[in-house]
């Protein structure tokens, strides 16, 4: 697919997400005699009830409906809250020392009581995220007990944890510690403890001094006891993880300051090299001494590949067209290899070399994968960022402002320089709020994508061009969202009925909250159509009705009362 098609690939991907994936994991894939999650669904789109349920699989489950809720696909309030408490009588055992286990049965009785660290890092994974969505102290409780585990009867000896209790062997495996990094920046995130960042500070140190192999450019997936992989007999790298890893050094770089860069050179490099085959699928696993690969493919790996894609482009905008050509290839492979079955919403999890189907059914375990790549692809590339992001744990307020008919006239669906005429008083009125301390976010419906009268790629060249005109009249534009979205579109990819970024809805607002850490009831939105201040009101924010000659003179009273 040509780079100018990313952007309808990347609208496609987001549809099959929104309008099949969804609503078929949340009705079939929902066992409702327990309130729990199914493990696994048949390539008909039927739950195989009969599995054992794991507590890892209900925690990205939950990670899912609150990421998508937050982000204002689907409201999945109601239903999280049924399946965490359902979570909690299930796995939580009072009389076990690491208190959860590790599955169910199909009858709600104990199937495995193991203490495992990867499902423990999901966990504490998914507790930040509910408590992202609301801020209930006893998320946070219940994250300090289980990291009391993985930082006591779970920690390794010279750092990061081993698998479970009882120890399935003496091995070390990278997976767990990876995973409880993660979770320490997602909880770090959602409530700003310190003591999170002080956590993900320690698990990189051991990480860059025992786990990353420098003289082989690998990072072995087994270790002794000692961290050692060079003991290991035919050690390897999966390159999916590479790119996972990849992904979390520059996420932990943005929240801790610490430079990464020859750490991500090195394990891009190899895995990029050797681990992504002729057609652009990242294969399954790859000997370090004798190179060797398993040229398996796992929908995982391109999700992976997916995230470390944007993550590089958002790390060095310099470079961004050249990974935002690699994410191209990359979200291809995806649609087309794995996401594409006969029942729509399905997956196929593993492919043979030559893209046959080895999987007999469909995990849940692979959503979150999904999902985290489609919202990190969306979050890099659906946007208009004019500067390199920070990343902080506090919150602040924000002015929204409609483009057309606010920013500009509205001059009936403008997508050229020459077709933008900037409102009086428009960069004043955002030097006002940047004074006032309040970040300054476009929220726009282009509608004229949808129609076919411009490309996105038009649309978000338009953007910079303006948020450049403005940033010379030292007005700061801090991000630009748009919605392409029509129920009439010519364009296939943007056919989408009542679309949940579209104003009045409030996707784009929530959306530009949760990338930014925004205060929505400390924000103000100001639009020149109903659908603005009603899509306002959804998201909580309150919402103005601009009709006058100067933006600057209408939005003064009303920054400063909010400040």
């Amino acid at each position: 697919m040509p780079m100018e098609n990313f952007d309808e690939l990347r609208a496609n991907v987001n549809r099959w997400l929104s309008i099949d994936a969804l609503p078929l994991w949340i009705d079939n894939g929902y066992d409702k005699k327990l309130g729990l999650f199914h493990e696994k669904l048949d390539f008909s789109g039927h739950p195989l009830e009969t599995i054992p349920r794991r507590l890892m699989v209900q925690c990205r489950q939950l990670y899912v409906l609150a990421h998508l809720s937050l982000r204002g696909m689907r409201d999945s309030r109601t239903l999280i809250e049924r399946t965490w408490h359902q979570v909690k009588f299930y796995f939580y055992r009072e009389d076990l020392p690491h208190r959860w286990v590790f599955s169910i049965n199909a009858q709600g009785k104990v199937h495995d009581d193991k203490c495992d660290s990867y499902t423990l890092a999901f966990l504490i994974f998914a507790l930040a995220w509910l408590y992202r969505l609301k801020p209930d102290p006893s998320y946070l409780n219940i994250a300090d007990e289980v990291i009391e585990i993985m930082e006591g009867p779970l920690a390794a000896n010279k750092g990061g944890v081993i698998d479970a209790i009882p120890r399935p062997d003496n091995m070390l495996r990278q997976n767990p510690t990876m995973h409880f990094l993660e979770a320490c920046l997602a909880m770090y995130e959602s409530a700003g403890r310190p003591q999170d960042l002080y956590r993900a500070r320690a698990l990189h140190e051991h990480f860059s001094k025992h786990m990353l192999w420098r003289d082989h450019a690998a990072l072995p997936e087994v270790h002794d006891d000692a961290w050692n992989p060079e003991s290991i007999t035919g050690n390897w790298y999966e390159p999916g993880h590479h790119f996972e890893w990849a992904w979390l050094l520059r996420r932990f770089s943005m929240l801790s300051g610490v430079a990464v860069d020859n750490d991500i050179r090195l394990l891009l490099s190899r895995a990029e090299r050797e681990g992504v085959d002729a057609e652009g699928f990242p294969i399954e696993r790859i000997g370090i001494m004798d190179a060797l690969p398993v040229e398996s493919r796992r929908s995982w790996g391109a999700c992976e590949y997916l995230k470390a894609c944007a993550a590089e482009a958002e790390a060095s905008p310099e470079n961004a067209q050249k990974w935002q050509r690699k994410a191209t290839s990359t979200l291809r492979v995806l649609y087309t290899g794995f996401l594409q079955t006969d029942c729509t919403g399905l997956w196929r999890d593993r492919l043979d070399k030559n893209g046959k189907n080895l999987s007999i059914d469909v995990p849940a375990s692979s959503l979150y994968h999904v999902v985290f790549a489609l919202m990190e692809c969306e979050r890099v590339f659906g946007r208009i960022l004019p500067h390199s992001p920070t990343s902080t744990s506090t919150k602040k307020g924000a002015l929204f402002l409609d483009r057309d008919g606010v920013i500009n006239a509205d001059t009936h669906y403008p997508s050229k320089q020459e077709d933008i005429t900037f409102t009086d008083g428009a960069a004043e009125a955002i030097q006002l709020a940047q004074s006032m301390g309040l970040r300054v976010i476009v929220v726009s419906n282009q509608s004229g994508i949808a129609r076919g009268y411009a490309s996105e790629l038009q649309i978000m060249d338009l953007h910079r061009w303006m948020a450049d005109h403005l940033q010379n009249q030292g007005a700061h534009v801090d991000a630009w969202y748009h919605c392409p979205f029509h129920e009439e579109a010519a364009v296939s990819a943007y056919r989408y009925v009542d679309h949940f970024d579209r104003k009045p809805n409030s996707g784009m607002i929530l959306r530009a909250a949760l990338d930014m850490n925004i205060d929505l009831s400390k924000s103000l939105l100001i639009g020149d159509n109903e659908s603005d201040v009603a899509a306002a009101r959804r998201a909580g924010v309150q919402g103005y009705l601009f009709k006058e000659a100067n933006l600057f003179d209408f939005i003064r009273p009303l920054v400063t009362a909010a400040s």
